[in-house]
C-alpha cells in the first residue's frame, strides 16, 4: 500500500488528525494539510496519486484545488469531500474531473473502499498500457511472426484472453495460421501444462463413419484433451448430426478436476456466410460468441513478408540449411509484388523448395515461384543482384 501517495485537504484539523491516523494503521502513504494554497504546492513537487479535499475552504476551495491538480498532475485522481449533503457541489466538481465524492460525515471504511477501488482501476490500466506498450514492440508472438497493425492487434488479444480462457473462434483464408494462432493461445493460458489436441471436422463428417463411431471417437478425444484444449478446425464442416452428438458429450464433458474443455474453432469461411449458409446454429455461435478473431492474409500484410521470410530459413530450419543466408532483392521484389492465394503455408513452401532445390547463398527470382507464375505476375526479365542479408 505504501507505494500508493494519499493527500488529504481539510481546514478541520480533527478530521486531519483522524484520516491520517486510520490511513498509516492501514499502510497507506499520507500527507494531510489544512488549506489549498499548500496542498497545490505538495502536487507540484510530488508524485500524488490520489487528492481528497473538502468543498468549502478559506482562500482557495476544493473546485479550485481540483482545476490546479488536474493542470499539473492529470493522471492523480481528485475526489470532493463535501458537508453540504448538496448534490449540486458534487455534480460540478465531477464535470471538472474529479474521480468520485465523499460527504461529511463520512466513515473511514468508505474512505478505504474509495482508495482500493482507484488503485485496483490503476493496476489494470496499468497492465493494460503494459500490454500495448509490448504488442506494438512485439515483432513475434510465440511462433507467430508479424509486425503489421492487425498482426499486433491479435497479440494484444491474446495477451488479454490469456486469464478468462473464453472460447474463441478464429476465422481466415487456408494457410493463414488458424490451428498455429490456436496453439498459441493455448501456450499463454493457464492451461498449457494440459493437452492441445486438434481436431479436423471435415473428418468427423465422412460418410464412412457411422454416428456411433463417431461418438465413440469423439469421447476418445475428450479423454485425451481432459482440461485442456480442442481445437475444431473447419467447424462450420460438421453435419448436423455431428454437431449434435459433440455438442451434447462436450456439454457433459468433465475432468476429474472438475474442470471442462476450453474451445477453439477455427472456419475458412466468412462468419456471415457461414452463418446464412446455417452451418453454423445458434446454440454453437453462442458458444464461440466470446471472442472472434479474424486472421489477415498474406496479401493484406506483406511488409511482414521479410520478417517470415527470415524466420523460415533460420527458426524454422533445421541447423544443416542454413547455407542459404539471403534473398536477392529481385526476387523480394517478386515475393512482395505476388497475390498468395496460398497465404504462409505457400511463402513456406516456396523456401523450402530453394532448399530442396539445392539453393547455395542467396535465393534468386528464379528460386522462388514457377515459371507460370512468374509470368502472371508479370516478372519476365529479372536481374540477378546483390542478395539482402538476415
Amino acid at each position: 500500500m505504501s507505494d500508493t501517495r494519499i493527500l488529504f485537504v481539510d481546514d478541520d484539523r480533527d478530521i486531519l488528525a483522524m484520516v491520517e491516523q486510520y490511513l498509516t494503521i492501514k499502510g497507506y502513504d499520507v500527507t494531510t494539510v489544512d488549506n489549498g494554497i499548500e496542498a497545490v504546492g505538495i502536487v507540484k513537487e510530488k508524485q500524488i496519486d490520489i487528492v481528497f479535499t473538502d468543498y468549502k475552504m478559506p482562500e482557495f476551495n476544493g473546485l479550485e484545488l481540483l482545476v490546479a491538480v488536474k493542470k499539473y498532475r492529470p493522471q492523480t485522481e481528485v475526489i470532493i469531500v463535501t458537508g453540504y449533503g448538496s448534490m449540486e457541489s458534487a455534480i460540478q466538481a465531477m464535470k471538472f474531473g474529479s474521480y468520485d465524492y465523499l460527504q461529511k460525515p463520512f466513515k473511514l471504511d468508505h474512505l478505504r473502499l474509495i482508495i482500493d477501488r482507484i488503485v485496483e482501476e490503476k493496476k489494470i490500466k496499468d497492465k493494460t498500457q503494459l500490454i500495448r506498450k509490448i504488442s506494438r514492440e512485439r515483432h513475434q508472438y510465440g511462433k507467430m511472426v508479424g509486425f503489421c497493425p492487425k498482426m499486433r492487434e491479435i497479440y494484444e488479444v491474446i495477451d488479454t484472453i490469456s486469464i478468462e480462457n473464453p472460447m474463441v473462434l478464429i476465422q481466415g483464408e487456408s494457410g493463414t495460421g488458424k490451428e498455429l494462432m490456436a496453439r498459441t493461445i493455448h501456450d499463454n493460458s493457464d492451461r498449457k501444462v494440459m493437452p492441445f489436441v486438434p481436431v479436423n471436422c471435415n473428418s468427423l463428417s465422412k460418410e464412412t463413419k457411422t454416428e456411433d463411431q463417431i461418438t465413440s471417437h469423439m469421447s476418445d478425444v475428450l479423454t485425451t484433451v481432459g482440461g485442456g484444449t480442442l481445437y475444431l478446425d473447419e467447424i462450420a464442416l460438421l453435419s448436423s448430426t455431428v454437431r449434435e452428438r459433440m455438442m451434447a458429450l462436450l456439454g457433459s464433458a468433465e475432468t476429474d478436476a472438475g474442470q471442462r474443455p476450453r474451445l477453439i474453432a477455427g472456419t475458412s469461411r466468412e462468419l456471415d456466410e457461414v452463418i446464412a449458409s446455417g452451418a453454423l446454429t445458434k446454440d454453437l455461435l453462442d458458444l464461440f460468441n466470446a471472442v472472434f478473431i479474424k486472421l489477415p492474409p498474406l496479401r493484406e500484410r506483406k511488409e511482414d513478408i521479410p520478417l517470415l521470410i527470415n524466420h523460415f530459413l533460420y527458426n524454422d530450419s533445421p541447423a544443416a540449411k542454413t547455407r542459404i543466408y539471403g534473398i536477392t532483392p529481385s526476387a523480394m521484389n517478386i515475393l512482395l509484388r505476388y497475390h498468395w492465394p496460398g497465404n504462409l503455408i505457400q511463402l513456406q513452401n516456396v523456401i523450402e523448395r530453394a532448399f530442396a532445390m539445392g539453393v547455395e547463398n542467396a535465393i534468386g527470382p528464379e528460386d522462388t515461384l514457377s515459371a507460370a507464375a512468374l509470368k502472371r505476375s508479370g516478372f519476365c526479365n529479372v536481374r540477378v543482384d546483390v542478395p539482402f542479408v538476415f
